[in-house]
């Protein structure tokens, strides 16, 4: 279906829609093109966005809310709405999992040193952690800092993706393989 044409000298390019059905879940994925005649130009809107969604039935809902969100933004380009979201996420992970003095912080970057001298955040995670509290400042403050980009937004989303899975995801699948039954999950 064609979504926009161009008018005058710009009349062979349009959006166009498709929607495309998975042959093995059968679950529909909307896809708008740029194009000019018969060829595709751009991929402007994937939705659901690659990535979102598809989480852990043991992920908590604010956390998986959140990097939802951040992933929606990220596929209509919204890079410093991206930003704050993974930032959101990565905030409600501490409140999640942190020790009590990282919960009781009220600012992200001191929570974040709670969770690595206690442990709970591992030393490999700090740098990108650290890097997603500031690049979530920025999308937060434009006025005070550069544009986020989308390939800065982008690998903030692939790091809080690891996070839940090391986090949640990975934990689970190990109960579940073990045969240990998980809160919220029927026993099979």
């Amino acid at each position: 279906m064609v979504l926009r044409r161009g008018r005058g000298s710009a009349a062979d390019l349009h959006e166009r829609v498709d929607v495309l059905t998975c042959n093995g879940c059968t679950d529909r994925t909307v896809v708008v093109t740029e194009r000019y005649g018969h060829m595709e130009r751009n991929l402007q809107h994937v939705y659901p966005p690659p990535g979102a969604g598809v989480l852990d039935p043991q992920v908590p809902l604010a956390v998986a809310s959140a990097y939802d969100e951040g992933m929606r933004c990220l596929s209509i380009g919204a890079n410093r709405a991206a930003a704050v979201m993974f930032r959101s996420a990565l905030h409600l992970f501490i409140k999640d999992k942190g020790d009590d003095e990282a919960k009781n912080e009220r600012h992200l970057k001191p929570a974040l040193k709670h969770m690595k001298s206690s442990g709970k955040l591992h030393e490999g995670l700090w740098d990108w952690a650290d890097h997603l509290n500031q690049l979530g400042n920025e999308g937060a403050h434009p006025e005070d800092y550069d544009e986020v980009t989308a390939a800065e937004a982008s690998g903030l989303g692939r790091f809080v993706r690891q996070l839940i899975h090391l986090t949640y995801e990975m934990p689970a699948q190990l109960k579940r393989d073990q045969g240990i039954p998980l809160d919220g999950e029927n026993e099979a």
